[in-house]
């Protein structure tokens, strides 16, 4: 059986394809961490800045990543969607973390 799940992949070969997943799932993972860090920062310092980088770091990785797998995976949205959803998570967080750090949170 799982010699069947191994036999062919859609936009690449297996190996490629497996190891784009393993790090997708290494970077979400990693952001998430990052997140769960900063909100707790902010739960025992009540520092906004802290608050404004969780919600930054949400929005630029792991907003985008998850995006990324699950528009395709349950709609069929097209390629161009995708993208211009994972782009806005993208900037959206990056202003985020740069009112964390320029700004008066």
């Amino acid at each position: 059986m799982p010699d069947l799940l191994l036999q062919s992949a859609t936009g690449g070969s297996v190996p490629v394809v497996a190891a784009a997943l393993i790090g997708q799932t290494i970077a979400f993972a990693l952001a998430c961490w990052i997140v769960y860090r900063a909100a707790s920062g902010y739960r025992a310092s009540r520092a906004p800045a802290l608050l404004w980088l969780a919600v930054g770091v949400a929005l630029l990785s792991a907003a985008p990543t998850a995006a990324r797998v699950l528009l395709p995976t349950f709609t069929s949205a097209p390629v161009v969607t995708v993208r211009g959803v994972a782009l806005v998570g993208e900037v959206l967080g990056l202003t985020a973390i740069l009112y964390a750090i320029y700004g008066k949170p």
